[in-house]
């Protein structure tokens, strides 16, 4: 029984790595092309942009009421 909880041990992720995606280089040993690449940056500016429209939209609203 302490065998099988050993290995579970060793293959259950802490929460700190949980949100990290680790990605190999492809197989065929070719460099990441530019869509591989920019995938960061895009995550990034998606994932701000719906926060700033929404800002965006709630000072507009502000404008036009005062």
């Amino acid at each position: 029984m302490a065998d099988e909880l050993a290995a579970v041990a060793a293959t259950k992720t802490s929460f700190s790595d949980a949100g990290i995606a680790v990605r190999d280089l492809p197989d065929n040993g070719h460099a990441l092309s530019i869509g591989d690449r920019a995938e960061g940056p895009i995550q990034f500016v998606s994932r701000w942009a719906g926060i700033l429209a929404f800002c965006a939209a709630i000072g507009v609203i502000a404008y036009l009421i005062f």
